[in-house]
């Protein structure tokens, strides 16, 4: 996941984007001079509820950061926003768009409960692994091992993994010392990254009981159903604080090990490494270059410059969240202590290619 999509400036245009088609909505069946509205302007509306604003939740909300499934809720909601506006006697012909939504939706969750069960089963055995590892090897990744012993690899698994991994950074990391180490590199220290997690994290607790406050005076539910996104958004930044806080980039003798949080990590060997070299690129990735590189650098007021960067042989598969997998040739990096880390690699490439 690319941190610098966590940008508070990506709500303004989704917000007056979403107030548009839904204002527009709201005066088109809310007055008298448009009446009697055609069938074909009420199909239009039911497109802008289930298509437009569930597009643009995804384009500037969701996107590389939640399950996608999340956009087949957003279109549940936004339907339910839709029934509130427009009459009761002009949704009648279209009864069974909700209907096929909450099917979806059920299927849905019925495949990921099953899934729980299967894993509930195995969960003593993955237990069992996981406790057999070193305890100084941080839990995202001690989890992803422990699984990989026993189910075989899937994005349901991984999916799984993730919302477990999210959960415990959230609620039970935080009596846990990060790890540190000669071969360990932060993050974070040196930014404004904390700051502007609490700044989210802040601005969502307040949105949570506004809206909640609002959509109650109006549809129950849907304050509800908000309300609980905006609990697990919640609950999402601060696991991907803490896993930053907790989780540093690892060298060890035959790979790095970058982990940005639990949204996106990478094992890179040695032995693909094709040069290592200073940074001289933009402070910003250009799109067509965020393709093919991973970012190990977190999001800050103003982003920094990476420091280093490594040129790889071959392509390598960085993890993304949710099970996600991408493509990568080129890593750059910004870590507290960039010169130490580059002087580290530069003498384990020199030592793997003497053992050659």
């Amino acid at each position: 996941m690319n941190e610098t999509l966590i940008k508070p400036i990506r709500w303004v245009p989704f917000l007056v984007l979403s107030f548009l088609v839904i204002g527009s909505n709201v005066i088109l069946y809310q007055t008298s001079y448009f009446q009697p509205v055609p069938d074909a302007i009420v199909i239009g509306s039911i497109i802008d509820f289930l298509l437009v604003i569930p597009l643009l939740t995804y384009y500037f909300i969701i996107r590389k950061r939640y399950s996608w499934k999340l956009t087949l809720l957003v279109a549940l909601i936004s339907y339910g926003f839709a029934s509130y506006i427009i009459p009761d006697f002009l949704l009648d012909n279209f009864s069974a768009v909700p209907k096929a939504l909450l099917l979806l939706e059920a299927g849905f969750i019925s495949i990921e409960l099953y899934l729980l069960i299967v894993v509930s089963k195995k969960f003593p055995k993955v237990k069992k692994t996981y406790m057999e590892q070193p305890a100084e090897i941080p839990f995202l990744i001690k989890i992803r091992q422990a699984v990989s012993v026993h189910f075989v690899q899937s994005r349901l698994i991984e999916a799984v993994v993730s919302e477990v991994t999210m959960l415990y950074y959230a609620l039970f990391s935080w009596r846990i010392a990060p790890m540190t180490g000669t071969y360990t590199f932060t993050y974070h220290k040196n930014t404004s990254y904390v700051a502007l997690q609490l700044m989210l994290i802040h601005a969502l607790i307040i949105e949570s009981i506004g809206l909640h406050y609002f959509f109650s005076q109006i549809n129950h539910t849907v304050s509800l159903i908000l309300l609980f996104l905006n609990i697990y958004s919640i609950l999402f930044l601060i696991a991907q604080m803490q896993a930053v806080k907790k989780v540093p980039l690892i060298v060890s003798d035959q790979s790095v090990i970058m982990n940005i949080g639990f949204m996106k990590g990478l094992e890179l060997p040695f032995s693909v490494i094709q040069e290592l070299r200073t940074y001289e690129g933009p402070d910003e990735i250009p799109a067509s270059e965020k393709k093919y590189t991973f970012e190990a650098r977190v999001s800050d007021f103003i982003p920094e410059k990476p420091v280093i960067e490594l040129l790889l042989k071959e392509t390598v598969k960085a993890d993304i969240i949710y099970g996600f997998k991408k493509n990568v040739t080129r890593v750059v990096i910004k870590v507290d202590d960039s010169v130490e880390l580059m002087r580290l690699i530069e003498k384990r490439m020199n030592s793997k290619n003497e053992l050659d």
